[in-house]
């Protein structure tokens, strides 16, 4: 009976141990599948970077090369056709180049240290366009301005500021990136998004280049509305402003006055790439500049993450 009972507790034992052995094993497969999985992930997130920064590039290749070639920017050449998805290994890039001159320059309200009544007064008529207050003008050239006076009732410097329940101060400096709105008095995500289409935060004055406009813009710049700048600009699809001066003289005959300048050729350019790689995605943006020189090359003004 002992005996029996002996074997019985030794057969329990080696089940037991078989048991532990078998969780031990299977986890430690578990950790070394997990290992192998986050090594793969880190691998392809590795390498869509490489692409990614393969993808920017190329995107300034494109524009130097246009720049040496062409004295016009507009939407019917090489770099503003989107590349929708171009398989390269194991991975799918994407991205597109805009021309940043096809917008209103936010830090253009300021000139050298002064208020520029012209460009405050074409941001003015794009905010009514795009169905904000036009007062909200104000609130830009207070931010942007180097000092902590206040322009009118509907600016806000500092002291506006540093009532906040989160305060900070005014930038008192040019715009970095149009995301700064959000910091603006009357800003507001519905704000922002509303006219984040139409406008640029650039470090350099700048003209807007009618070629690549919205409408919106193009209104805003002559005073009139949408469907004023849609019949202007109606005839650039067949065949793009070869100059300013053309551009001009077709306002004119349209009865138009510009408040800003125009120029056809562009320096500043916005540049996304996103890359897709196994479960790995990566998507970047950056603000390029083409010299003005043509075939000196380009610059990366900056470059962040989208996500």
């Amino acid at each position: 009976m002992r005996r029996r009972l002996q074997r019985g507790v030794a057969a329990i034992t080696a089940l037991l141990i078989v048991v532990v052995a078998a969780g031990a094993a299977s986890m430690m497969l578990a950790q070394q599948a997990a290992l192998l999985d986050q090594t793969l992930l880190v691998s392809s997130r590795a390498q869509a970077e490489i692409y990614a920064q393969a993808g920017l590039d190329w995107a300034r290749g494109i524009l130097l090369q246009d720049g040496r070639t062409t004295s016009v920017d507009s939407l019917d050449e090489g770099w503003a056709r989107p590349i929708a998805a171009m398989p390269i290994e194991r991975a799918v890039v994407a991205g597109d180049i805009a021309d940043e001159q096809g917008k209103f320059n936010l830090n253009n309200v300021i000139l050298q240290t002064r208020r520029s009544e012209a460009d405050i007064k074409l941001l003015r008529q794009l905010l009514a366009l795009a169905e904000l207050s036009p007062d909200l003008a104000e609130a830009v050239v207070d931010w942007i301005d180097g000092d902590d006076d206040l322009t009118s009732g509907a600016g806000a410097e500092s002291g506006y500021y540093l009532g906040l329940p989160r305060p900070y101060r005014a930038a008192n400096a040019p715009m970095a990136q149009v995301d700064e709105l959000y910091r603006v008095r009357g800003f507001d995500a519905r704000a922002v998004a509303k006219l984040r289409p139409y406008v640029t935060a650039l470090p350099a004055r700048t003209a807007i280049n009618p070629n690549t406009a919205p409408d919106l813009v193009i209104a805003a710049a002559f005073g009139v509305q949408r469907d004023v700048a849609v019949q202007l600009l109606g005839e650039r699809a067949a065949k793009p402003f070869p100059t300013r001066e053309a551009f001009i003289s077709r306002a004119g005959q349209a009865n138009l006055i510009a408040v800003n300048e125009f120029e056809v050729k562009s320096d500043w350019f916005f540049v996304r790439v996103q890359v897709a790689q196994d479960d790995v995605v990566v998507a970047t943006e950056s603000l390029v500049r083409r010299e003005p020189a043509a075939g000196r090359g380009t610059s990366i003004i900056w470059r962040r993450p989208r996500y």
